[in-house]
């Protein structure tokens, strides 16, 4: 099959996901033909060999190459004049953040009757908008922290309300979140009422859509991933990212600048916690109709577990949960996986019947 790899994108989460499509690059299997899709930081696709070479990125030399699209109804990928490329059989999807992992990406690929590997359009918008994900997982009886959400009008127009409803329903310290980021872009702590709002100016800053929630201390964080669709899904063994004070940075996660930072794989925690975990790891994934491979984050307090949130295209596609421990996945196997499950998901919508006609266009006639 002809394998396109999107990566990149007009995200804060670009570099990141460069990472993990140039990782995905080299695990696809030799029996596909891969063609790199490099997304610029303007949101302008490209492709090239010299885009498959983490030096490209390195070297600050990520320009040139073919600029590409996609066209409705058509699996093809085309040069800037229009000229068929090649055809797209299965797109493999590497970008984090908006633009990317928030299912617009996915709309546009599933009007051009290409398949995609991950979560469909519902799914992965739902997973990037934490407001609406946190209502989704409480609808399905799965533990959150207790939040107040707003948009940027209401915060202007009803501050008073929303502070009332805060000292209310909240109380200090409190964690302050954009709705549509990830990687811990424009999150802050905030210990009383001046930091809040100073907190809520940074979030808005990012998006229009702010989550104000209760921040745990002395916490243990915990991640466990799940790959497959519906009840055929499996959980991955569970890993404790380690290191940090309040709640991980985006240095943290990705550039290990936290002296002592790490990761604890597997987990050191009992078993019985273990398989609540992964049990709920399944819940969630289920509870968001999400396909493919996610990432579910925990909060644990006092033996207490809260879902923090799932991310529908994590780090690196969470190879390294499935590696080592647990299920036993290497890269390859899972680039596999997934990319079968997404030839198979679009199968199946194929033989769905897309079109209707009415009495009055048959006359009546059955």
């Amino acid at each position: 099959m002809n394998v396109a790899v999107f990566f990149g994108g007009k995200s804060c989460e670009h570099n990141i996901s460069v990472i993990t499509g140039i990782q995905a690059i080299k695990a696809v299997s030799k029996e596909h033909t891969v063609f790199p899709v490099f997304i610029d930081s303007l949101g302008v696709w490209r492709t090239g060999k010299k885009f498959a070479d983490i030096s490209t990125y390195r070297q600050g030399k990520a320009t040139g190459g073919k600029q590409v699209h996609i066209r409705p109804a058509s699996p093809y990928l085309r040069s800037k004049s229009g000229r068929k490329l090649f055809k797209i059989d299965v797109a493999l999807l590497c970008n984090h953040g908006l633009n990317g992992e928030d299912g617009s990406l996915q709309g546009m690929l599933k009007l051009c009757d290409v398949p995609f590997t991950g979560s469909g359009v519902r799914a992965s918008a739902v997973g990037m908008d934490k407001i609406t994900m946190k209502r989704l997982f409480m609808q399905a009886g799965l533990p959150v922290l207790p939040f107040v959400s707003f948009t940027k009008s209401e915060y202007e127009n009803e501050m008073f309300s929303l502070t009332e409803k805060i000292k209310n329903q909240l109380r200090f310290p409190l964690i302050v979140k954009p709705s549509n980021l990830g990687s811990s872009i424009g999150i802050s702590i905030a210990r009383d009422f001046e930091q809040l709002f100073a907190a809520v100016e940074v979030a808005l800053g990012w998006d229009g859509s702010v989550l104000v929630e209760n921040a745990l201390e002395d916490f243990t964080e915990l991640n466990c991933a799940v790959l497959g669709r519906g009840k055929n899904a499996v959980a991955s063994e569970i890993e404790e990212p380690v290191g940090w004070t309040e709640f991980l940075t985006y240095d943290d996660k990705y550039t290990k600048k936290i002296k002592g930072g790490g990761r604890k794989f597997p987990a050191e925690i009992e078993s019985e916690t273990r398989d609540k975990v992964r049990a709920m790891a399944k819940d969630a994934f289920a509870a968001l109709g999400c396909e493919g491979v996610a990432r579910v984050d925990f909060l644990m307090k006092d033996g207490e577990l809260f879902i923090n949130e799932i991310n529908t295209i994590p780090g690196a596609l969470s190879n390294y949960l499935f590696t080592g421990a647990g299920e036993e996945i290497n890269f390859e196997t899972l680039i596999d996986k997934l990319l079968n499950m997404a030839v198979e998901r679009a199968k199946e919508e194929d033989a769905l019947k897309y079109s209707y006609k009415s009495d009055f266009e048959t006359g009546g006639k059955k």
